[in-house]
C-alpha cells in the first residue's frame, strides 16, 4: 500500500500506535480523558516525522 505524506497546517493523524521522531520534542503534559484515564500530549519540532504503525481498532478492515 503507497503511503502519503500530509504537509499542509491542520493535517492530522489518528492510530492506535503512531511512531514518532523529531529534533526537537517537547516535554509530556498531561490532562483528563475519559473516567480514570489520562490523556498525554506533547509537540514536536523541527523535522518531524510520524508514521502510523497500528490503525484505529474502529477502523480497521475486517477480514472475512
Amino acid at each position: 500500500m503507497p503511503s502519503q505524506e500530509h504537509y499542509k497546517v491542520g493535517d492530522a493523524l489518528r492510530g492506535e500506535r503512531i511512531a514518532v521522531e523529531a529534533r526537537d520534542i517537547d516535554p509530556v503534559r498531561y490532562g483528563e480523558g475519559s473516567s480514570s484515564h489520562r490523556i498525554q500530549f506533547t509537540k514536536l519540532r523541527r523535522s518531524a516525522y510520524c508514521v502510523i504503525e497500528m490503525p484505529l481498532k474502529s477502523l480497521a478492515v475486517k477480514k472475512k
